[in-house]
This record gives C-alpha cells, sequence and structure tokens, in this order.
C-alpha cells in the first residue's frame, strides 16, 4: 500500500466518523489508527504528529475536522514512496 492509500484510508475512515454524528467511541478508534499513521509517516517529532496529538484530542466534530485538514496537508506535502 503507498503512502498516498494509507492517508487515503484514513482520510475516509474520518468522514466515516463524521458521519456518525461523531460517535466517540468510533472517534477514538479513528484518532489512534489515523495518529499511528501519521507517525509511521513522518515521525513523532514532526510538526504534523505535534499538531494532530494537540489539534485532534476530544470527540467533536472541529477535532474531527482539524485531523482531517492535518491528513489531506499531509497527503499533498510527504514524498511519494511506498511504506
Amino acid at each position: 500500500m503507498t503512502v498516498i492509500e494509507k492517508i487515503d484510508d484514513a482520510i475516509e475512515a474520518g468522514w466515516s466518523v463524521l458521519e456518525s454524528d461523531v460517535d466517540p467511541a468510533a472517534f477514538r478508534r479513528w484518532r489512534r489508527e489515523a495518529f499511528e499513521c501519521v507517525t509511521a509517516l513522518v515521525g513523532p517529532d514532526h510538526p504534523y504528529s505535534k499538531y494532530f496529538s494537540q489539534f485532534v484530542s476530544e470527540p467533536e466534530s472541529r477535532n474531527l475536522l482539524a485531523g482531517e485538514g492535518i491528513l489531506t496537508a499531509m497527503r499533498h506535502t510527504v514524498p511519494l514512496r511506498v511504506a
């Protein structure tokens, strides 16, 4: 699976959580998986990882949208490579 496919999967999963009216259990699962994706791709000390950790903390739509924005930014800036 390519980096882009991993990020796209995390983005799609986030939209599903948003459509569930941000179910807390679904949000926590998505957050964990998305954060693992972010840190696996750019490392724990990268600004994307730090922003995700800081701005995606509570099961609220604004937190989910912040995470989606970070994932989308990653999709457009992370070098294309197989991870």
